[in-house]
């Protein structure tokens, strides 16, 4: 720049200077003029030395610019490289959000189209409900107040159940104390003295599982059954136990009815009847307990007993392992009880010759319908017999007997399961009924 400024600087310093010339030769200031004039050459000789410099700068400044010019150019290039997809997406969503404004206009009307039709089907179905809640709504009313009654009804009758189950419960708990503090064996020779709650019973110390079984037990290997039998009895009744053994049931039984009442004692075996016989004594109870010793049977005439290791296993039936036999009497229990006479239950464990018994029996059975069996069923022992659970329910259930399982915990008695169930188990009681549960407020029912 300086050097393009020269050559119009240099024709006005030499001007400049003729002129100070002038003017010092018509005046007295020649010294000072000489000095400024020598200033100004040394100003002059200074921006030529300074302008070698400043062009070399320039330079340099050239040609940062031409770097920075390429560079720009360069960086132009990659942007627009970058934005060229860019904007052809931009114009692909504005396409798509154009396409998506006409569509939603036209939902828009098809939804307020169908929200106007619904709307008037709704108008239309809320009139036809309201009349219809008018006029079933007293009718619901009454409704509603029959099911309270009958759910406060049902809460009653259950919190009753509850009570009784808990008494159950409770009582048994506390017998079953009693019993277990008061177990008594006393060796006899061959007879063993045990202690059962309603006293003392005699049993063969050849059957050691049977007195070990009773003096664990404190007398009681059927609690369940002999609850349902002291619920079923009253003082004054007259029961039947056949095949009564050595009195685990028997006992209980007269306790109950007492000697105002009876109780028919039939038991096969002579070991354990001639046991029976002294426990009757020892009890005091053989004023009221008629004992026969035979088995109990369709027709009269005679058997052969077959008597097992245990002594509870005795049957008219064949027994695999029998260790003795023996001849015995039979008898139908309408022989054994006079006609007429009130039956409140009968108690018939037989090892499979149950339905033998049973035809034994008819005129007592029609001349008490009230009457409760108590019968053990046993599978094992039908299949010996060649009878059918099938046949041996059915006999029972075609007399117009319900049957209901014994909880031997003295659980709630539970209606029978089917057939083909209970043919599963290996022995169980059952007790059967004539009357609805109602009849019999002291049973628990399930």
């Amino acid at each position: 720049m300086l050097r393009g400024l020269r050559p119009l600087a240099l024709p006005l310093l030499n001007r400049l200077q003729l002129r100070m010339r002038q003017v010092v030769e018509d005046s007295d200031l020649g010294t000072a003029t000489q000095d400024l004039s020598q200033r100004l050459e040394r100003v002059e000789a200074h921006l030529r030395g300074d302008s070698a410099a400043i062009g070399a700068h320039l330079r340099e400044l050239r040609l940062g610019m031409d770097a920075l010019v390429r560079d720009q150019a360069a960086l132009s290039g990659r942007v627009a490289e970058t934005l060229s997809p860019i904007q052809t997406q931009l114009r692909s969503l504005q396409l798509a959000l154009d396409a998506l404004r006409l569509d939603q206009a036209a939902t828009s009307r098809m939804l307020e189209e169908h929200i106007d039709r619904r709307a008037a089907e709704m108008l239309h179905s809320q009139r036809l409900a309201s009349q219809s809640l008018l006029d079933g709504q007293a009718l619901a009313s009454q409704s509603l107040l029959d099911r309270q009654e009958l759910i406060s009804q049902s809460l009653g009758d259950l919190g009753e159940q509850l009570r009784a189950a808990a008494n159950n419960v409770s009582g048994f708990v506390g017998q079953r104390t009693d019993m277990l503090l008061q177990r008594v064996a006393i060796p006899l020779g061959e007879d063993v003295l045990v202690r059962i709650p309603e006293g003392y019973l005699l049993a063969p110390a050849e059957d050691a599982t049977l007195v070990v079984a009773v003096y664990e037990s404190g007398g009681r290997l059927e609690p369940g059954s002999v609850a349902v039998m002291e619920a079923l009895l009253q003082e004054g009744d007259i029961a039947l136990d056949v095949g009564a053994n050595i009195g685990l049931t028997l006992v209980p039984m007269a306790r109950r009815v007492g000697p105002k009442g009876r109780v028919i004692a039939v038991e096969p075996s002579s070991r354990n009847a001639g046991l029976l016989r002294r426990s009757l004594a020892v009890n005091g109870v053989e004023g009221w307990v008629s004992l026969h010793e035979r088995a109990a049977g369709e027709a009269p005439g005679h058997g052969m007993l077959n008597v097992g290791a245990a002594s509870g296993l005795a049957s008219l039936l064949k027994l695999p392992g029998a260790e003795r036999t023996e001849t015995v009497e039979v008898s139908p229990l309408d022989g054994l009880v006079a006609p007429g006479t009130p039956i409140r239950l009968v108690k018939i464990d037989v090892e499979g010759w149950e339905l033998g018994v049973w035809r034994g029996m008819s005129r007592i059975a029609a001349e008490n319908p009230n009457l409760a069996l108590l019968v053990e069923f046993g599978p094992d022992h039908l299949q010996r017999a060649g009878i059918t659970p099938e046949v041996w329910l059915g006999t029972f259930s075609e007399a117009g007997f319900t049957l209901y399982e014994v909880d031997e915990a003295i659980g709630p008695l539970r209606p029978a399961r089917p057939p083909s169930e209970l043919a599963k188990v290996f022995s169980i009681n059952l007790l059967m009924l004539r009357q609805p549960p109602s009849a019999y407020p002291e049973l628990s029912f399930a």
